[in-house]
């Protein structure tokens, strides 16, 4: 809901827009492997990204075949405002339980998270 609030198309753009952010020089290739994301799904979601003028891809030096994508500055001021925008609305959520709760809340998601990462990912 916050990442279409801020125009884009849903979570999986505002997923590749932070993961391109975080460690970028991976092929689209390798993204879509990390993040679970099928070649045909992770084009199509690029080309969107592209159209917006949030990412460019660039040729692999290694291999003229492969393109790297790459979060242009628009792209990362917008993940930026996604990201402020997740944590308000996150505070706001959590803020029916105390410290504790949400402290337990986090540690058994995370737990789950962990426990489900094995069988495959979730995008």
């Amino acid at each position: 809901m916050v990442a279409r609030g801020h125009g884009l198309a849903g979570v999986r753009d505002w997923i590749v827009l932070t993961a391109l952010g975080v460690e970028g020089g991976r092929t689209q290739l390798q993204l879509g492997r990390e993040l679970g994301v099928d070649k045909t799904t992770l084009t199509s979601l690029l080309d969107r990204l592209e159209g917006d003028e949030l990412v460019i891809r660039r040729l692999d030096p290694r291999d003229r075949r492969a393109r790297i994508p790459e979060v242009t500055v628009a792209g990362r001021r917008l993940q930026a405002r996604i990201a402020a925008a997740r944590d308000e609305a996150e505070t706001r959520l959590l803020a029916a339980f105390s410290p504790d709760e949400q402290s337990l809340l986090r540690a058994l998601l995370t737990r789950l998270a962990d426990s489900t990462a094995a069988s495959g990912p979730c995008l």
